[in-house]
């Protein structure tokens, strides 16, 4: 008697509605596909995240360069403190010394209207604007005691204080 044909040697039947030939192409590229778009995104998000970074280096190299011109145009304004001028000619060219430093201070304060924060604007235009109340006492016997000089101290020191709470808040974020 003969042993019947174990089952894993029969045909195979057909299987109704097998894939078509172009179905694992289609699977794949869509793979291939979704792997780019992650990819782009990834690598996109990392651009912006790296001129991000870039950007604020910029600006913060901006605002330093802003405050050590208006640090030396104060300089020039408070260098005359401790002198007494009688001669009104001497008068006069330390005033127009004291103008064009003031000058130099308002253009690099406009500077920092453009890039700097309104905090660091506010503290900006404080200090412009003791420097030409000291400016303006010029005409005037030097008194380093007044308070227009205190209140010119005041505002630069709150202005250097506004200047690194810029800079480092841009290395926080």
């Amino acid at each position: 008697m003969l042993s019947p044909v174990p089952i894993a040697l029969a045909p195979a039947a057909p299987v109704p509605g097998s894939a078509p030939w172009w179905g694992v192409p289609v699977i794949a590229g869509g793979f291939l596909l979704a792997g780019a778009v992650i990819a782009f995104v990834a690598i996109s998000l990392s651009d912006r995240r790296r001129l991000k970074r870039e950007d604020r280096r910029l600006w913060d190299r901006e605002i330093r360069d802003a405050y050590l011109e208006i640090t030396r145009h104060f300089g020039r304004i408070t260098a005359f403190r401790y002198q007494v001028l009688a001669d009104e000619e001497d008068r006069r060219s330390r005033y127009r010394a004291g103008a064009e430093a003031l000058a130099g201070l308002r253009e690099q304060v406009a500077m920092l209207e453009v890039i700097g924060t309104p905090a660091l604007i506010a503290r900006a235009h404080e200090l412009e604007d003791r420097s030409a109340a000291v400016v303006a006492l010029w005409q005037e016997l030097i008194n380093p005691g007044k308070p227009e000089y205190r209140a010119l101290t005041t505002a630069r020191n709150e202005f250097l204080d506004a200047v690194q709470d810029s800079v480092r808040a841009g290395h926080r974020s």
